[in-house]
């Protein structure tokens, strides 16, 4: 279990976090969110040991994390959001050594690393200098070293920065299998990745709590609602009587380009159903409207924050 108490930290005079406190247990991913400056990734440095509190506690299965730091470091994977990487190094050269850092005893090293080249897909790389290697690549490589010993407590700064769609569904598999016997405190600005994998949240602001809990609780749960970005060509009115259709249930917004007149952008939302997005866009093909892209909307999980957090 994680215990962190009114954990503070002050730089040059000013208050970064102050006194922030949460728990965290075993099994559990802590979707750990807030605008940008508001003191998370000072936060996860403390609790990695890499910078010591101005005042407060943390604790990790009893032991302190200021007082037993070193010992405590070795229970503890973390990921920076740019992974600490050497460049000039093999893969699996890179991970040998990782090992052997964290105390990992030098006849276990090569099953420890074989187990997590194998989780985070990067088999195929593992001869290949860091240096060549692609963004996605890179981030794997990172969490490799992070889960490499089977740390107690995975600390994550937005693992999925970068990547594309089908590297960030990886990554969020890896990061499933690794929180089984372990607690992740994960960090991203993404709403669906915290809807997709944390069981609550810590939401800062200027370095102070503001909410800890249930992600139904505070109203980010997943709405139902699909959302969709279109571009189109074609008569608005005929635009607007598609997406106004009542069998649809759709509320929609439209916007022409200034560059390109006969451009429309909708973004449309409504009932969550494969069925109506099929529906809409057939209507509009049979009305002589051009589709010229579709693309899904993900909420943008800061701005959600903001916005709660101006109407208070």
């Amino acid at each position: 279990m994680l215990e962190v108490q009114n954990l503070t930290k002050k730089i040059d005079g000013k208050t970064i976090v102050k006194d922030i406190s949460f728990s965290l247990h075993e099994g559990e991913i802590l979707g750990f969110v807030g605008p940008n400056g508001a003191g998370k990734t000072t936060t996860l440095r403390m609790l990695a040991c890499c910078t010591l509190p101005s005042s407060g506690t943390a604790t990790l299965d009893g032991s302190d994390l200021i007082k037993n730091g070193m010992a405590v470091r070795r229970n503890i994977g973390y990921l920076p959001e740019v992974p600490p990487l050497y460049e000039y190094m093999k893969v699996i050269t890179y991970l040998k050594t990782i090992a052997r850092l964290k105390g990992i005893p030098k006849n276990s090293v090569a099953e420890a690393v074989d187990e997590v080249i194998e989780k985070c897909f990067i088999h195929k790389m593992a001869v290949r200098e860091i240096g060549k290697l692609s963004k996605g690549y890179r981030q794997r490589v990172g969490l490799a070293q992070a889960i490499l010993g089977k740390p107690r407590l995975l600390l994550l700064d937005e693992p999925t920065s970068g990547l594309d769609p089908g590297q960030i569904s990886e990554m969020r598999e890896i990061i499933r299998t690794a929180a089984t016997k372990s607690m992740v405190i994960f960090s991203t600005h993404i709403l669906q990745e915290i809807q997709n994998l944390c069981h609550r949240i810590v939401l800062i602001k200027n370095g102070a709590l503001q909410y800890q809990g249930r992600l139904d609780q505070y109203g980010l749960a997943d709405d139902g609602i699909t959302h969709l970005a279109l571009r189109l060509q074609g008569e608005t009115e005929i635009i607007e009587g598609v997406l106004s259709n009542p069998d649809h249930h759709t509320t929609f917004r439209l916007e022409k380009n200034s560059n390109v007149p006969a451009d429309i952008k909708a973004t449309v939302q409504f009932p969550e159903n494969p069925d109506t997005q099929t529906a809409i866009l057939k209507e509009l093909l049979n009305n002589n409207i051009r589709v010229l892209e579709v693309s899904p909307l993900a909420k943008d999980l800061e701005q959600t924050i903001l916005d709660f957090m101006r109407s208070e």
